[in-house]
């Protein structure tokens, strides 16, 4: 990981739970996170962290896309634009206890209300990486519409704005499905996390047979020497695979599988109109070339806007982790050119 901020282990320890919402909303903030962290909260979708504060720019809000408490990216993030740069994180919307999540817009206009807290008025720098990057297209959408100006759209390795038929069947069967026996969408949402959750199960199984395959060839002294040296490898670090049981979330846990519920959304989500401005794409080269839907998504935007392209060496999560720090110069030029006099 790259360089942290120096925390103390408490601190750290508390800020992690913070991040996770374990802790109390009425529960001192700045007692659980490092100084200049603070947080404004006000409903699920609506929590605003202040990472840097002061400094003589406009602010930065960044849509960090974990639901699972691995934001702390965003510390040496924001320390690498330098102490002029205020960064605030925009936390993702919470889904629990919620039989119905709201749509995708009302989600995004949530956030926009946040950001106001600290911002009434354009003009506004955004960025967002993976689900953040598309929930941050949909803001500055939204504050087009309101008349108000976007300076800077930085979408990091994004979800894509429109994704292939393919994709899509599942659930609009479902939802068509729904319509036609008058059940909720709640019910739904139910049927597609399952049926996620079994189409992942079996993609473990097709892997966890091939590697038992190339193992049983292995001990056939089939293959090259390279071949057996790899299994062999892979036989040291094997783990025992997991039944089919541990893959489908119970009931009561079905909203607590947060990637399930956000791409139903993003799967149902039609934007009434595309935003105009420039747009600025970080990719990694793996999410640039591959047949996966993320770039192929963006390909009519890219057409129809001004956008600047910027790609990265290395996987998904290389652009937040081995990247970071090439990540936080692009973006710190970026922003630079967006605030010029």
């Amino acid at each position: 990981m790259p360089n942290m901020p120096e925390l103390s282990e408490i601190k750290r320890a508390l800020l992690e739970k913070y991040l996770r919402g374990e802790l109390s909303q009425t529960q001192t903030v700045t007692d659980a996170t490092p100084p200049q962290a603070k947080a404004e909260v006000f409903g699920p979708g609506e929590r605003v962290v202040a990472i840097q504060v002061g400094g003589s720019r406009r602010p930065f809000f960044f849509l960090h896309g974990q639901w699972q408490s691995m934001a702390f990216y965003c510390y040496p993030l924001a320390q690498s634009l330098g102490s002029d740069q205020p960064f605030y994180v925009v936390e993702p919307y919470t889904f629990e206890n919620i039989p119905v999540p709201p749509t995708f817009e009302t989600i995004a206009t949530s956030h926009i209300k946040a950001i106001r807290t600290v911002q009434p008025e354009g003009p506004y720098l955004l960025g967002g990486w993976c689900n953040g990057a598309l929930m941050a297209y949909e803001i500055a959408r939204q504050l087009h519409a309101e008349g108000q100006r976007v300076e800077l759209l930085v979408l990091m390795n994004s979800m894509a704005l429109s994704y292939p038929f393919r994709y899509r069947i599942v659930r609009e069967a479902l939802h068509g499905l729904g319509e036609l026996l008058h059940i909720g969408e709640d019910t739904q949402i139910d049927w597609y996390i399952r049926l996620r959750c079994t189409h992942i199960y079996w993609l473990h199984v097709k892997d966890y047979l091939r590697n038992h395959l190339k193992r049983l060839a292995t001990s056939l002294g089939v293959g090259t020497a390279e071949q057996r040296e790899r299994v062999l490898t892979l036989d040291k670090t094997a783990f025992t695979f997991p039944r089919f049981r541990s893959f489908i979330p119970k009931a009561e846990a079905l909203r607590l599988d947060y990637e399930s519920v956000f791409t139903w959304l993003t799967l149902g989500y039609k934007p009434l109109s595309l935003y105009p401005g420039k747009i600025t794409f970080f990719w990694s080269s793996r999410d640039w070339t591959t047949k996966e839907p993320f770039h192929i998504g963006w390909r009519k935007v890219e057409e129809a806007n001004e956008v600047e392209i910027h790609i990265f060496p290395g996987l998904h999560m290389s652009l937040v982790t081995e990247q970071l720090q090439v990540l936080a110069e692009r973006l710190r030029t970026c922003l630079d050119k967006a605030q010029e006099p």
